[in-house]
C-alpha cells in the first residue's frame, strides 16, 4: 500500500481539530453550552461503514459533520465512483433544503462519528441563533463550486500523471513555499476520477522522482516550482502527441 494512516486506537485521532478549520457552527469548544445544546437536539452518531443515505432516496435533511469522516459515492454505469471525502465541519446533503428532491449520491461513514441532522426549519432556527453560520455556509458552498470547477479541469486531462499533479497543485495553490497537504489515496482518487490503485502508482512514481514525500496521510511537496515545471513538461508532451 502506498501511504497509510498511522495506526491508532481511535479512527478520529488523526483528524485535524475543529479549531482553525472553516467549520459551520460554533463548536470549537464542545463544552460550550450552545454547542452542547446543538448536539443534544440535532446530533446523530454513526458507526464505521454505516450508510447515512443512498442515491435516489427522498431527501429531507442536510448533515453537518461534527466528527468522523464520510465518503460520498455516485453510481456511474453500474459502478460506484467516489465523489469526495468529508471531514469535521463539512456540510453535505444540502440539496434536501429544497423541496421535493432526491439524494444525488450515497453517503458512507469511513469512521465512527457524529453529525447534526438539519431539516429546513432546523437550519433556519440555527442560523437565527448563530448569525455567523449563514456566512460560513455560503463560504463553503462557494468553495465547493470552485472545487467542482477544478475537478472538471482535471478530468479533461488525458495523462494520469498530469491529472494527479494538477490536483495536488490546485490543493497547494495557497502555499508560497513547501506545501503540506492532508489527503488520503481515496480523497485524491475522488478528485482526479481514477481508481485508488492507479492514484497510488502515480504518487509512488512522483515520490520515487523526489517530487513528493509521504508521511502517513500527508503529502509533502518540498519544491512547488519543480512540480509545476514537471506539469508543464507533461502538458507539452501531450500537445506534441496530439499534433501527430
Amino acid at each position: 500500500m502506498l501511504y497509510r494512516p498511522p495506526v491508532t486506537q481511535d479512527p478520529r485521532a488523526n483528524e485535524e481539530p475543529l479549531r482553525g478549520r472553516d467549520t459551520l457552527a460554533d463548536i470549537d469548544d464542545p463544552n460550550e453550552p450552545r454547542s452542547r445544546a446543538l448536539l443534544e437536539q440535532y446530533g446523530r452518531p454513526f458507526a464505521q461503514g454505516e450508510v447515512l443515505f443512498r442515491e435516489g432516496d427522498p431527501a429531507s435533511a442536510a448533515y453537518l459533520l461534527q466528527s468522523g469522516r464520510i465518503r460520498l459515492l455516485k453510481r456511474v454505469r453500474m459502478v460506484e465512483r467516489s465523489l469526495s471525502v468529508l471531514r469535521a465541519g463539512d456540510l453535505f446533503g444540502e440539496g434536501a433544503l429544497l423541496a421535493g428532491v432526491v439524494r444525488t449520491s450515497t453517503a458512507v461513514a469511513l469512521s465512527e462519528g457524529v453529525a447534526l441532522v438539519l431539516d429546513r426549519s432546523a437550519l433556519r432556527e440555527i442560523v437565527e441563533r448563530i448569525p455567523s453560520l449563514s456566512e460560513r455556509i455560503l463560504t463553503q458552498l462557494v468553495r465547493r463550486l470552485r472545487d467542482a470547477e477544478d475537478q472538471i479541469e482535471v478530468l479533461m486531462l488525458k495523462d494520469t500523471q498530469s491529472k494527479v499533479i494538477s490536483a495536488l497543485l490546485k490543493m497547494a495553490r495557497a502555499s508560497s513555499g513547501p506545501a503540506d497537504l492532508s489527503v488520503s489515496p481515496v480523497e485524491l482518487s475522488s478528485r482526479v476520477g481514477l481508481d485508488v490503485e492507479t492514484v497510488k502508482r502515480a504518487v509512488q512514481r512522483l515520490r520515487d522522482q523526489q517530487y513528493l514525500r509521504i508521511v502517513g496521510e500527508r503529502v509533502e511537496i518540498p519544491d512547488l516550482k519543480a512540480l509545476r515545471r514537471l506539469y508543464g513538461l507533461l502538458g507539452s508532451k501531450e500537445e506534441l502527441r496530439g499534433e501527430r
